[in-house]
Formats: structure tokens, C-alpha cells, sequence
């Protein structure tokens, strides 16, 4: 019988929690490159001029995290947290902007949703972490 923690949830249960919102994770991030490389090339607001500068500077402190978040580096995912932030205050700015347009909205919901699957991939993924040491060293303990 597997062991439980103190909400009453297996380590198995809460790794595919944690597998689920990684999997989550990877998309939002991937879609929240398209839509930034699509805001920046084609569909930028008055007077903003796409430049391969601008496309840079928008996507690389994504990319920065891209290794980090393929091992399931926690610590890189937490990073990832505070980085996101940013990108959640420029579209929210843009989003209110007299000159909005559509994908505004849609990078606001991406960078919530971005920092929510980091941040419940950290917690799901120590949860489970701790749980399987918990049961480890019970099983050591009855040996």
C-alpha cells in the first residue's frame, strides 16, 4: 500500500499532476513564442516597426529557460516565474492601450497561464519529491 501525505494524495497521483501541468507548461510557452513572433513580424501595433532586434529581445528570456524546463529544473521554473511577470505587465499595458488589438488579450491569458503551470509544476513536483522519500524511508524502516 502506498503511503499518503497529509491531504490524503499518493506520490503517484501527485507526480501525473505535476507530469500534466508540465505537459501544460510546454505548450504555453511554445504557443507564447508564436504569438510573440507573430506580434512582432506581422501583427504589431501603429508605429511599432518589426526589427530582428525587437523579435530578440521579446523571445530570448523565454528561451533562456527552454533547457531548464526540459530537465524539470525546478529552480529554473521558479526563475521562470519572476521572468514571466514581465511579459504579464507589457500585455497587460498593451491590452489596455487605446491602439489594443486582439492578441493582446491572448498574451495576457498565455503569461497567467505560463506562470500558474510553472508554478503548480513546482509545487505538484516537490509534493511528490517529498512523498516518494516519505515512503522510501517507512519501506527502510520496516525492512
Amino acid at each position: 500500500m502506498r503511503n499518503k501525505n497529509a491531504s490524503g494524495v499518493n506520490s503517484a497521483t501527485l507526480q501525473g499532476r505535476a507530469d500534466l501541468a508540465w505537459r501544460l507548461l510546454l505548450i504555453c510557452v511554445a504557443m507564447e513564442l508564436v504569438v510573440l513572433t507573430f506580434t512582432t513580424w506581422w501583427l504589431h501595433q501603429e508605429g511599432r516597426q518589426p526589427s530582428l532586434t525587437i523579435w530578440l529581445v521579446r523571445i530570448v528570456p523565454l528561451l533562456v529557460f527552454v533547457p531548464g524546463m526540459l530537465k524539470r529544473n525546478l529552480r529554473s521554473l521558479a526563475w521562470l516565474c519572476f521572468v514571466v511577470l514581465m511579459y504579464f505587465m507589457i500585455a497587460v499595458t498593451e491590452a489596455m492601450s487605446p491602439l489594443r488589438l486582439w492578441i493582446n488579450y491572448v498574451e495576457v491569458v498565455l503569461s497567467v497561464a505560463i506562470f500558474l503551470t510553472a508554478m503548480m509544476t513546482i509545487r505538484w513536483q516537490a509534493q511528490a519529491k517529498r512523498q516518494q522519500l516519505a515512503e522510501q524511508v517507512i519501506g527502510d524502516t520496516d525492512e
